[in-house]
């Protein structure tokens, strides 16, 4: 973690996870903010959640109850806060929800965080093995079966740019499996970092005129591509490779047939008459070449006796 960060974490259980980041951060200048969503005297009741509440707070953290994941915006003790990183731990609705009501969760939470999210922060959410729904999961679920937590996202904005195995600190005491006290497996589990996807830029365009039967027409087209548009990499002097491809087969050929290059240059646009006359040009440049290579092949062929 870099100093000077703000991080907030939500849907906590027993606060034992942001407790233990509290301890590895202590003396640097990152401010931690745990939140959950149950009554105070309710979330209390977790085993070691009052000592890790308590841990929090001696650390200069801040511990908040009561803290719906889904509205953040609306909560006043977050209002006009804005956070480098927002972490959410194995998200789950509860008892036997199915995955359709956690990837309501999981959209609806995506949702709220980007109203607390900087312009520059990450959101973690670790899901166990197969939840999520991406390549990294192994075995990897059915895309019908899982949380889909990309497609969740991309209801934000936001965007996946890592996953990498979740780092199960030797203090960090899971709980919450169906709502009760009780832990949950969380090898393999994994840490999906998400961030704000950059908003579209249209491209740039330049204004192109061209003459076609003496005629000024006008049109557009990428700045990009006309880098590549106007290079001019087969007139005279130049290096480009496919320059020096053309004159090595031009020196070729005309060792053994005059060969003389065309030097009118092909508009981008043309018109229906054009059309035609490049076209009937191609033909008589396809019929000569296929005369010439039968009349090499008969010169080469071995006479019969």
């Amino acid at each position: 973690m870099s100093p000077s960060r703000s991080i907030l974490f939500v849907g906590e259980g027993n606060f034992s996870y942001s407790a233990s980041l509290c301890q590895s951060l202590s003396g640097s200048d990152t401010s931690i903010t745990a939140s959950c969503l149950q009554q105070e005297d309710e979330a209390l009741r977790h085993e070691g959640s009052a000592t890790n509440v308590q841990i929090i707070r001696e650390a200069g953290g801040t511990v908040l109850f009561n803290i719906d994941c889904t509205r953040l915006g609306e909560h006043e003790s977050l209002k006009g806060n804005l956070f480098d990183l927002v972490i959410f731990n194995f998200p789950h609705c509860g008892r036997k929800s199915g995955v359709k009501k956690n990837r309501e969760l999981l959209k609806n939470f995506f949702l709220s965080c980007v109203q607390v999210l900087s312009e520059d922060g990450e959101v973690h959410v670790s899901l166990c093995n197969g939840q999520g729904g991406t390549p990294a999961d192994q075995p990897k679920r059915e895309w019908h079966n899982s949380w889909q937590v990309v497609a969740m996202a991309a209801e934000a904005q936001l965007i996946l740019s890592d996953v990498q195995p979740f780092e199960n600190d030797q203090n960090y005491k899971c709980t919450g499996y169906r709502s009760q006290d009780k832990g949950f497996h969380v090898e393999k589990a994994l840490l999906h970092r998400f961030t704000r996807s950059l908003p579209f830029t249209p491209p740039h365009t330049l204004t192109v005129e061209e003459t076609v039967e003496g005629e000024e027409v006008k049109y557009q087209m990428p700045a990009e591509l006309s880098d590549y548009v106007f290079r001019g990499f087969l007139k005279s002097g130049s290096f480009h490779p496919v320059k020096l491809a053309q004159d090595f087969v031009l020196e070729g050929l005309a060792k053994n047939w005059c060969v003389s290059m065309m030097t009118e240059t092909i508009p981008f646009l043309l018109s229906g008459k054009q059309v035609l006359t490049f076209h009937k040009r191609l033909e008589m440049l396809l019929s000569t070449w296929l005369q010439v290579t039968v009349s090499l092949h008969k010169s080469q062929m071995p006479l019969c006796h």
